[in-house]
This record gives C-alpha cells, structure tokens and sequence, in this order.
C-alpha cells in the first residue's frame, strides 16, 4: 500500500503553458499555473495552503489564504525546507470548505497520512522536487544582505525575472529604497542550494515510475523546461508544465483554463525532459565539507571552498555568456 493511503494516482495527461495576463506570468516562477487555480479555487468558497517566507524573510513557512489578496505571500519558488508550525492539524480541523494544499510530494503524502482515507474536501498540489536546502541558508543569505544593505528586506526572489525567464536572478528590495540583482546560478545560494540537500532526499521514493511510493498528488506543476519557441506553449516569460494524476487533478486544470493557455504535452516530455519528475537527484560529493565549513565560517566561506567551488573566473565568464545569450533569444524572438 502506498504511505500516502492513495490508490486512485496515476498520470493520465500533462499540459503546459502561462497566465493570460502577462503580470500573473512574470511575477511567478514560471508560467503562473498554482496562483491561477488558487484564485479561481478561492473563488469557489475554499481556501489555500502554501508556503510564504516569515516577515522578515529569515526562513519560509506554510500559511492558509482565504482570499485572492493573500495568494500573493505563496507566489515565487522558495528553494528551503518550510516550517509547518501545525500545518496538518490547522487543515484537518477545517470544517465545510474545500481545501487545496500545494507542497513537495513528502509534505502532501504526510498530509494524507495525518488525515486519513476521508478527503472528499482535500485537493493536493505538489511541485516537480530537486530537493531542497536547509533553512539555515535563507537566514544566513537573508541577514548578509541586511546588513551589507542597512536595511530590512520587503521582498525577496530566488527567481526574479529581469528580462524573461531565463536567466534566474535573486532579487531583493529594501525598506532604505535600495535593490540588490545577481544572477542565481553561480551565488553562494545557488551553491548552497546543490550542496546541501537533506540526505534522504538522494533517495526519494516521490517520483514517477516508483511502484511503492510513486506519485501522490491530484496535479503535480513544474517548470516545462522542455518548451521550444515554435510551440503553442511557448513563452519568453515561462512555462508552467502540469500533470493530472486524479479526478480532481482534472477539475484543477479546468480551473487553470479559466485564466491560462492550456496545451497538450506528449508524455515523452515529462519522461525523458524533467529528470526530478521521475528521479531522485543524487547528493553530490562535498556536502559534509560544505556543510562543516558553513557552519563554522559562515555561507559565503562554504561557498568559495576549494572543496564545492567552481573557479571564480569560470563564473564570471559563464554569467556573462548566459545573459548574452538570452539577451540575443529575446531579440530574436522580437523579430
């Protein structure tokens, strides 16, 4: 039997694309799917779990929105573990509305243990998972750049869009009216953020194709990394991929109709192109050091360690390409 007391999930059909409204598309991670079936689900009487960062952006944590106004908190990727704080009891003592409860695969199977085979009001979202890292990064992260900036933080992205969705950048905005950009790849959190995953995530059974555990959720979303400009799907802001798991998947993906371009995806693009969606990613050599290092002396030391460092000019050189190359994508595309 499945830990997630679920025996009615199997991936029937994926679909890709974005909000209609260009804002809904670039102010998410990718094409804007989860805010929009949160919005029409709120419409129609329920209510919404998702994860949020704390006040003071130091770590990140589950939250219930019961109007469209605080969807916002959920919106962007948070790439660290999210408190719970009760979560599940807060759900289960929910009377007489429908609940969607959007998470990584671990965390909605946890939430269908604690409930219980009653979930006729319960609709589950889970998100293609590469692990992630340890909350301790975010506040690390959080309270350098308060510092260097005098300021506290009023937003905060790990997939800010400047100019389209590729590259990915950090994005910070201050109290004092100051911003900070760099780009993500290549940051001390983008090397936290590979290097130190939880163990057992290397190993996880969440995943498309596991017979035992396997997949868990009414919808699972992700990025449709897979996309090609010549598609019906394609967007230089990005691109939402879906994938209806239940009879209830199928009802929140008519409710992303309703504010989205839904397409059809070919399987052999969730198989073959989205490796977390079917895999495990494996724990990369270094981690203990990294790990040791960032605890002693700090994020920014673990991060410059000859152990798990990639050579200062080889970023350089490799943000430089990178913005380069978009730069001429979104030129061309312009044409």
């Amino acid at each position: 039997m499945k830990s997630s007391n679920r025996n009615d999930i199997v991936l029937k059909a994926s679909f890709g694309g974005q909000t209609r409204d260009i804002d809904g598309t670039r102010y998410s991670s990718s094409g804007g799917y989860a805010t929009a079936i949160s919005k029409q689900f709120i419409l129609e009487k329920g209510v919404v779990v998702g994860v949020r960062y704390s006040s003071d952006f130091s770590k990140s944590e589950y939250a219930i929105a019961e109007t469209i106004e605080e969807l916002e908190q959920f919106r962007t990727s948070k790439y660290i573990q999210a408190e719970k704080g009760g979560i599940y009891q807060t759900i289960r003592n929910i009377k007489r509305k429908k609940i969607l409860f959007i998470g990584l695969p671990c965390e909605v199977s946890a939430l269908y243990n604690y409930w219980g085979r009653n979930t006729d009001n319960l609709y589950s979202i889970s998100l293609v998972c590469h692990g992630p890292t340890t909350p301790k990064v975010q506040n690390l992260f959080a309270s350098k750049l308060k510092e260097n900036n005098n300021s506290q933080i009023k937003y905060f992205s790990v997939r800010y869009k400047e100019s389209g969705w590729k590259p990915y950048y950090i994005y910070a905005d201050f109290e004092n009216g100051k911003h900070h950009q760099e780009l993500f790849k290549g940051s001390s959190y983008e090397i936290a953020f590979q290097y130190l995953k939880r163990p057992s995530c290397s190993s996880c059974r969440y995943k498309l194709g596991d017979q035992e555990f396997g997949l868990v959720s009414d919808l699972t979303l992700g990025d449709f990394h897979a996309v090609e400009k010549n598609m019906l799907q394609y967007s230089p802001w990005g691109v939402s991929q879906a994938s209806v798991q239940s009879e209830k998947g199928e009802y929140l993906i008519d409710l992303a109709r309703r504010q989205c371009n839904v397409e059809f995806i070919p399987e052999k693009y969730i198989t073959k192109y989205n490796y977390a969606f079917h895999h495990p990613v494996a724990q990369k050599t270094g981690r203990e050091s990294f790990k040791r290092i960032l605890l002693r002396e700090g994020l920014d030391c673990a991060a410059k360690s000859l152990l798990v460092q990639i050579p200062t000019c080889y970023i350089n050189a490799k943000r430089r390409i990178i913005s380069f190359l978009y730069n001429v994508k979104l030129y061309l595309i312009s044409k």
